[in-house]
């Protein structure tokens, strides 16, 4: 598809071309205008870059899309993360970051990404229109998130103990067991021991039970920190599926025993 331009959209795309990136922002537009000293407004400027094909709306207002003239047309990249790129992008400081089957994917432990893509914000998001695509949840780690794929992800060990704190929010666990046992082989034992550090004797709980098969010397250093003294639900409130009286765990959701899964270390 031929994508015509003027004089002064040319010297715009030039500079695109050459950086590439995979967003563009008002502010970013409007800077690019100022130093090529183009008088027209970013937002007309936009409308009509976005009216050629050379900017494809996100779902968040200000932040495009670009279309480089290698793609031969207005043809997103189809990244999956495109909808959480341009969300970060539109409100700068939000604290998120991937999780469950999403950040496996990141960290390159499942072979494919998640038609929906789980992030864990520091408080539930109010007043802001997410992405479609993407499943929100409230996490706050207490490691400090990595960078994969170009957004933050939760660590290894910050996915493990989310999972085990939100159970019934797992998209699929018969999905995770397929990078479950890849994870946990990432895993450091201090720094799971850290990530539990203030939370509940519940989630020490279904944390070590969730990882006794995959990693026993961790889930051991977790009984460590003191052993369960009262029934905890592993899952939403339904019939037992596994009882396991030394972790003092009802499962309600397993798919699998993670006593007889392998061993990762």
């Amino acid at each position: 598809m031929a994508r015509s331009v003027s004089a002064s959209m040319a010297r715009i795309l030039e500079r695109l071309e050459l950086e590439r990136p995979l967003l563009l922002t008002s502010a970013e537009l409007a800077r690019m205008l100022e130093e090529e000293d183009i008088s027209t407004p970013a937002a007309v400027f936009a409308s009509r870059m976005r009216e050629k094909g050379w900017l494809l709306p996100t779902g968040q207002r200000g932040v495009w899309e670009f279309a480089p003239a290698a793609v031969a047309g207005a043809y997103s990249s189809m990244d999956p993360l495109i909808g959480l790129k341009a969300l970060l992008a539109a409100h700068e400081g939000l604290s998120c970051s991937l999780t469950f089957a999403a950040a496996a994917w990141a960290m390159g432990l499942a072979d494919r990404a998640p038609a929906t893509i789980d992030v864990a914000f520091d408080a539930r998001p109010t007043g802001m229109r997410l992405p479609d695509g993407i499943s929100a949840h409230a996490y706050s780690p207490t490691l400090e998130p990595v960078e994969r794929r170009g957004v933050p992800c939760l660590a290894p060990e910050s996915v493990v103990v989310h999972m085990a704190t939100r159970p019934a929010e797992v998209g699929s666990w018969q999905s995770a067991s397929e990078w479950l046992v890849e994870l946990a082989h990432e895993l450091d034992e201090g720094r799971v021991l850290e990530e539990l550090s203030g939370r509940s004797v519940s989630v020490r709980a279904r944390t070590g039970y969730l990882l006794q098969g995959m990693r026993p010397d961790v889930a051991e250093a977790i009984m460590g920190l003191g052993a369960p003294t009262s029934k905890v639900r592993f899952g939403p409130r339904r019939e037992s599926l596994r009882n396991d009286e030394r972790w003092m765990t009802s499962d309600t959701v397993l798919p699998f025993d993670p006593r007889k899964m392998e061993d990762a270390r």
